[in-house]
């Protein structure tokens, strides 16, 4: 049996919180074809506080 490689994964973080980049993230947001943008939740501070805005995408 053979194993399914997963699609690679690319992060891009925004440290200045960039109006014009959130907004084309979100935009590109497409389940369907794989891509799917993920804007934490309003005040993640913390390493943990990412991982679950991730896991819960």
């Amino acid at each position: 049996m053979q194993l399914a490689v997963p699609p690679p994964v690319t992060v891009v973080i925004d440290r200045h919180d960039d109006a014009i980049h959130t907004h084309t993230a979100l935009a590109a947001h497409h389940p369907p074809s794989g891509r799917i943008t993920l804007h934490p939740g309003p005040g993640t501070t913390s390493e943990t506080g990412l991982a679950h805005d991730l896991l819960a995408a």
